[in-house]
C-alpha cells in the first residue's frame, strides 16, 4: 500500500538511516545486502526500513533471483517538493506583505515630532 502524502514521506525520511538509504538509491539499485552494509544493521532490520520507503512511495523491492533489488521512485520526493514550495510562496508572500506595510508607515522619528 502506497501512502501518496506529504505526512507519508515525511515519515519515511524523519529517519536518519531511511535518508541514507534514498541517499544511497539515489546513486543506483541497491540489493538488501548492499544497503544492510550502508547503515550497518541486519537483513531484518533493513527490510522494515524498506517496507517504509515503500509505503511512503520512495522506493520498490522487486526479486531478481535469490536477490532483492530495491530502486528509489523519485515520485514521492516530488511530492515533498511541491509541498514544501508552496509552502515558501506562501511565506514570501506574507513577507512582502509584512515589509508592505512597515513602509507604509510614517518613521519613528516622524510620529515623535508631532504635538
Amino acid at each position: 500500500m502506497v501512502k501518496s502524502s506529504v505526512d507519508g514521506v515525511a515519515h519515511a525520511i524523519a529517519s536518519a538511516p531511511r535518508r541514507l538509504l534514498v541517499g544511497r538509491l539515489a546513486e543506483g539499485p541497491a540489493t538488501m545486502s548492499e544497503l544492510a552494509a550502508v547503515i550497518g544493521v541486519t537483513l531484518p532490520a533493513i527490510d522494515k526500513h524498506v517496507r517504509v520507503l515503500e509505503a511512503a512511495g520512495l522506493a520498490r523491492k522487486r526479486r531478481a533471483g535469490r536477490h532483492a533489488i530495491v530502486t528509489l521512485e523519485p515520485g514521492g520526493l516530488d511530492l515533498l517538493a511541491d509541498w514544501a514550495t508552496g509552502v515558501r510562496a506562501m511565506w514570501r508572500a506574507q513577507l512582502a506583505d509584512f515589509a508592505a506595510h512597515v513602509e507604509s508607515q510614517p518613521a519613528a522619528a516622524d510620529q515623535e515630532e508631532q504635538p
